[in-house]
C-alpha cells in the first residue's frame, strides 16, 4: 500500500482520484496529509484527524501508516558530526549520518538505501555485513523525517538539513525503485521540500543501470573510483571485474544528460594511490568527462593495509590535479571518531 513518507505524491493524488475523489479533493487531501507529516510532525492518526470524511476514507482505504522506524541510539562526534543508529520495523539496523555545516548554509544528511551491501568494497564497514535486504521507500525518505527531527532541536545557529547524499550503507543503484520513489519524496515541495541539486546518488559504478538512474531519479550521480586503473581497483572494489574503467567511462559518456556533471568520489590511501603518476592516470580517465573530484581522506577501515595518507600528500595530489585543469577539492573526514565517516558504517550499537 502507498505511504506518505515513501510514496510520491504525485501518484498518491492519482491513487486519490482512482478511489473516486475529484482531481481537486485529491490534491487538497494530499497536500493535508502531506504537511501534517513533514512540516508539523503529526502521528498518522492525527494526520488522518484533518481530512473531510470522504478523503479519510479514501486514505485509510489505499494508504498506511508511515513505518515505526525509531532512532535507537545517537553518537556524537567532536566535530559535531551526529550517528544515528536507525531501528527498521523488523528489527534490522541501518545508519544515518546528520553532517553539521562548518560554512556555507545547510547541513547534509547522509542515508542507507540497503541494510548491508552486497558489493563487498574492501575499505568499506558496510561491505563486510554482506546483503541482508534493500529498503523500502518509505524507510530510506523516513531518515530524513527522523533527522529533522532529531536535529532541529539541537542544531542552535548552525543550518537545517538541506542536502541529502545517499552514501550510507547499502548500493542505490541496487536497490534503484524504491531509492527513486524516496528521491521523488523528498524532493517534492509538499513533502520533504528538498531541491533535486542538494540530493546526491553515489554508486560504485554499476553502468549498466545508469540508463534507468536518469529516467527515474532527478537527482546528482556521485561515482566511487578510488583506483586509477583496473589491477588496483579491481582488488578494492569487486565490481570492476564486471565493469571495468573504460566501461564505466564509457557508460557515463553516453548516458550522462548533456546538462550534467558527474561527481568522482577518489579514497586516498597512503602509498597505494596517491603518487604523482597515479594523478596521471587519474588525469588521463577524467579527460573528456564533465565532472567533479572529491579527494577523500581514507578513513580507518577493515583492510589495515590501506591507511590514512599524510596531509601534505593529499594536498600535493591536489595541487597537481588544479594544475591539470581538473575541478578538484579535498574532502575532510567527519564524525572519524565516532565510526560515521566514509566507509566506516557498520550499524552496531555501542554499550
Amino acid at each position: 500500500m502507498a505511504s506518505i513518507v515513501g510514496t510520491p505524491p504525485v501518484r498518491l493524488r492519482a491513487l486519490f482520484q482512482d478511489a473516486g475523489l475529484r482531481p481537486h479533493q485529491a490534491r487538497l487531501a494530499v497536500h493535508a496529509l502531506a504537511t501534517s507529516t513533514w512540516r508539523k510532525g503529526l502521528s498518522w492518526p492525527d494526520a488522518l484527524a484533518r481530512l473531510g470524511r470522504q478523503a479519510r476514507a479514501v486514505a485509510e482505504a489505499v494508504m498506511q501508516a508511515p513505518p515505526g522506524v525509531v532512532v535507537r541510539q545517537v553518537a556524537v562526534a567532536a566535530d559535531g558530526t551526529r550517528k544515528l543508529l536507525v531501528a527498521l520495523p523488523d528489527g534490522a539496523l541501518v545508519e544515518s549520518v546528520v553532517i553539521a555545516a562548518t560554512d556555507g548554509d545547510r547541513t547534509t544528511l547522509c542515508v542507507s538505501s540497503q541494510v548491508g551491501c552486497g558489493r563487498r568494497c574492501t575499505f568499506c564497514e558496510t561491505g563486510r555485513l554482506g546483503l541482508v535486504r534493500n529498503l523500502e521507500s518509505s524507510e530510506i525518505a523516513a531518515q530524513l523525517l527522523l533527522a529533522r527531527a532529531h536535529w532541529e532541536p539541537v542544531r542552535g545557529a548552525r543550518p537545517p538539513i538541506r542536502n541529502v547524499v545517499f552514501m550510507g550503507m547499502g548500493e542505490p543503484l541496487d536497490n534503484l525503485d524504491a531509492v527513486a520513489d524516496a528521491v521523488a519524496v523528498m524532493t517534492d515541495p509538499v513533502a520533504g521540500g528538498l531541491s533535486w541539486r542538494h540530493v546526491t546518488v553515489s554508486t560504485v559504478g554499476v553502468a549498466w543501470k545508469l540508463p534507468d538512474f536518469f529516467a527515474k531519479v532527478r537527482a546528482n550521480l556521485a561515482v566511487s573510483l578510488n583506483a586509477p586503473d583496473d589491477d588496483r581497483r579491481a582488488r578494492w572494489m569487486p565490481i570492476n571485474s564486471r565493469c571495468d574503467l573504460a566501461s564505466l567511462k564509457a557508460a557515463l559518456q553516453q548516458h550522462l544528460p548533456a546538462d550534467r556533471d558527474v561527481l568522482v568520489e577518489y579514497i586516498v590511501f597512503d602509498g597505494h594511490n596517491d603518487r604523482d603518476a597515479d594523478a596521471d592516470l587519474l588525469i588521463r580517465w577524467l579527460g573528456g568527462l564533465p565532472a567533479r573530484l572529491n579527494l577523500i581522506v581514507a578513513n580507518p577501515g577493515p583492510d589495515r593495509h590501506l591507511r590514512t595518507p599524510t596531509m601534505d600528500r593529499v594536498r600535493a595530489l591536489h595541487q597537481r590535479l588544479l594544475a591539470a585543469g581538473i575541478r578538484a577539492m579535498v574532502r575532510h573526514p567527519h564524525g572519524r571518531d565516532i565510526g560515521g565517516a566514509c566507509g566506516q558504517l557498520a550499524a552496531s550499537a555501542t554499550a
